[in-house]
């Protein structure tokens, strides 16, 4: 009888401990991944393609190498750009222990603001303007709150730009006081002496580049034409304000040469004759008439003083 009262008892206690272990084993199953990472976000530099699944970025002046999410796409961030990226580190007990780049953006940085010194050409347009720097002629878009109309073609100027992808745009622009306005300024010329016109002048052929006022037209104008023009000094510029074709020289105060063509759109070139008057302590006794020659000039009462002169 004891036997049988105990049948029962044994029975309920192996059922439990069945419950038990088949309770514990499917509630592992069900449990989430405690080793699942967070999505972390950072800013660096991208270094480009270690292969065809992976990157190096570097964050904090440290490099990074990053697995690549199904579908990612990293063919438009070049190398060396700045970028904002969102990852996920590595889960535990994965065979590839980098982190898993979800997400890459470029980031815009503002374009560094540069200032420079040149001559103004003038306006292209009512949104642009050609500026001459170190003897290149550069093309710079208008910033809104940019003036230019009081401007003139030839003046040196002092600006501040930004380079973008769409090219140069001016954020201000002001007139420096210009040389040639200064009383006693000394310009150089460079020329070929012709001789002397009397004791105290000489005339020396120059070859000399010009740019053109806004308004004046060389479209009628051929290479080797004689031409009648007027010209006036702007800082190291001499800036053309009229020009026209003539058969034979022209009475007034009107300077003649032959016209050499088009160096580009706003500039040309003329080969001509000037006269010069001599400074007190200026000789020519060392220089032959058809030598080249270099020489500074200031205003005069009558024409350009000549204040030195040497062979080239």
């Amino acid at each position: 009888m004891k036997i049988k009262a105990t049948m029962p008892i044994v029975f309920i206690i192996s059922f439990c401990l069945i419950a038990f272990f088949c309770f514990g084993c499917h509630s592992s199953e069900v449990v989430p991944d405690l080793e699942e990472k967070m999505i972390l976000q950072a800013e660096g530099v991208f270094k480009g393609l270690i292969d065809s699944q992976s990157v190096e970025i570097e964050i904090n002046s440290k490099l990074l190498s990053f697995r690549l999410s199904e579908g990612l796409k990293i063919e438009t961030i070049p190398d060396g750009a700045k970028v904002a990226i969102t990852y996920r580190e590595s889960s535990a007990g994965n065979s590839d222990n980098r982190p898993l780049l979800l997400s890459i953006i470029l980031v815009e940085e503002e374009p560094e603001i540069f200032e420079a010194e040149g001559n103004y050409i003038g306006m292209i347009d009512n949104n642009s303007v050609e500026i001459e720097i170190e003897e290149e002629i550069k093309v710079f878009r208008l910033a809104d709150e940019v003036v230019v109309d009081e401007l003139e073609t030839g003046l040196k100027v002092k600006f501040c730009y930004q380079t973008k992808q769409e090219g140069n745009f001016l954020l201000s622009i002001e007139p420096l006081k210009s040389p040639a306005a200064e009383e006693g300024t000394v310009l150089v010329g460079e020329g070929q002496l012709v001789g002397l016109i009397d004791a105290q002048s000489v005339e020396i052929k120059i070859n000399r580049a010009f740019i053109l006022d806004p308004g004046v037209s060389i479209d009628e104008l051929e290479e080797g034409d004689l031409v009648a023009f007027t010209f006036r000094e702007s800082g190291l510029q001499a800036i053309i304000e009229s020009i026209n074709a003539v058969d034979q020289p022209q009475e007034g105060d009107l300077m003649h040469g032959t016209f050499m063509g088009s160096i580009d759109g706003q500039s040309i070139e003329i080969e001509y004759f000037q006269a010069f008057a001599l400074g007190e302590d200026v000789s020519l006794d060392e220089i032959k008439d058809g030598e080249d020659i270099v020489f500074t000039y200031c205003e005069g009462e009558y024409r350009p003083l000549i204040v030195s002169v040497s062979s080239k």
